[in-house]
């Protein structure tokens, strides 16, 4: 990439976080990075991913009246940079279980096509492949849910398939729950080999 884009792209995040009136800290939680990697990408010290560049310009395409600056709503690539800590220090289901029921939550009320699309960016992987399938499960099934035509491309990636099937929660102990939880699987989630029952998203 030359320094032409480098400095386009710096300029771009600069310019659509001081507009927005959002801190370098908040820029970082929405585009599901740090703080530090933020400054590096405004000062042109650092090059974002392919990923990460397509949040940012999700992100400038932004409403000032945009959700994000007056709430603290996460984005999806941030419940993933959250989930990957609390995997990485062996938190349990009803901790990760939490994460997913607040993405659904944060998505639910959002209404702006912008909003939403930032919402719906590429996350980087929560390290653990289960994860990865049943976010993009639970994308596809709050695009339906939203009566959207259209879902992420990234959703469809081969990675983000389970070929094993995994039974979250208590089915995967407890093999007479599994009729029930099969039922309740949103299809998103069945066809990435994710057994999740829909009431799991229920806020508590």
């Amino acid at each position: 990439m030359d320094s032409a884009v480098e400095r386009s792209l710096a300029d771009v995040l600069r310019s659509s976080r001081v507009r927005l009136g959002i801190t370098q800290g908040r820029t970082a939680d929405l585009l599901g990075t740090r703080q530090s990697n933020v400054s590096a990408y405004e000062q042109g010290a650092l090059l974002p991913g392919t990923d990460v560049a397509g949040r940012i310009r999700a992100l400038a395409n932004l409403a000032t009246d945009s959700a994000y600056p007056r709430t603290s709503i996460g984005t999806l690539p941030a419940h993933a940079a959250c989930l990957r800590k609390d995997l990485k220090a062996g938190r349990g289901p009803e901790v990760l279980i939490r994460r997913i029921i607040q993405a659904s939550d944060d998505f639910a009320s959002l209404t702006d096509t912008a909003d939403r699309n930032l919402f719906l960016t590429r996350p980087a992987t929560t390290g653990d492949r289960r994860y990865d399938a049943l976010l993009a499960g639970l994308a596809v099934h709050l695009c339906r849910q939203a009566g959207l035509e259209r879902t992420p491309d990234w959703t469809r990636e081969p990675d983000r398939y389970l070929s094993r099937i995994w039974w979250f929660g208590a089915a995967e102990d407890i093999p007479a729950l599994r009729a029930r939880v099969l039922q309740e699987s949103p299809s998103s989630m069945r066809a990435r080999g994710v057994m999740f029952s829909a009431r799991e998203l229920e806020s508590v």
